[in-house]
């Protein structure tokens, strides 16, 4: 599971410049290692047909395709992955219907590592400010995710906000990889913004 949060895309695919079978291509070149469904706001059919082009696109691939939020998408698409958070159905209870999955918990408490448990990996943050997601819980700096990763032993990845310029001030927290959005996905150029950044990973 580590490797494949080395560099993990939360597709926006309203901020892309480029269509959709022409950038994910070049991130997965350059080295993103998950992708994962959001698209906030979009409709669950407009959700449910790019996932299934993402899927074809990352066919023979290795990276991990992830659906946000919603399970019901991500067994209709086939997909091994789904990240919850708190407003979500319950891991605990997710896991018992569907154990064959994979799942990804969102954490900002303690009391959210301690729900985790059942979880193969973790998200951790808000690590800085961002404007990708409205509903967002308090932000934790670097600091924070630093001390929240110390009382787990899942993998983590850290997110909200982070990009190539500030992706320094997490070295040094226990992470597995970083979780981003708009810095790629609105980049004039994803390619090289993912290469920029998946390099920088390799120093967490």
């Amino acid at each position: 599971m580590k490797n494949h949060l080395k560099l993990y895309l939360v597709l926006e695919t309203q901020m892309l410049k480029k269509p959709l079978e022409v950038f994910i291509p070049e991130v997965v070149k350059n080295g993103v290692t998950a992708v994962q469904l959001r698209d906030k706001g979009m409709t669950a059919r407009e959700q449910y047909l790019t996932g299934q082009k993402l899927m074809e696109l990352l066919t023979g691939t290795d990276v991990l395709f992830v659906v946000n939020d919603r399970i019901d998408l991500a067994r209709c698409l086939g997909a091994r992955a789904v990240h919850l958070g708190v407003k979500d159905i319950p891991l605990k209870r997710a896991k018992e219907t569907y154990p064959d999955m994979l799942y990804g918990y969102s954490c900002n408490t303690t009391e959210d590592i301690d729900t985790a448990k059942l979880a193969d990996y973790i998200g951790v943050g808000p690590a800085f400010m961002t404007g990708t997601k409205k509903d967002l819980r308090p932000v934790i700096a670097p600091e924070g995710i630093a001390e929240l990763i110390k009382l787990t032993s899942k993998p983590a990845v850290a997110i909200g906000g982070i990009n190539a310029e500030n992706i320094h001030t997490l070295y040094g927290c226990g992470l597995s990889g970083v979780a981003v959005s708009s810095c790629i996905c609105a980049a004039e150029n994803p390619a090289k913004a993912a290469a920029e950044l998946r390099e920088k990973t390799e120093k967490l």
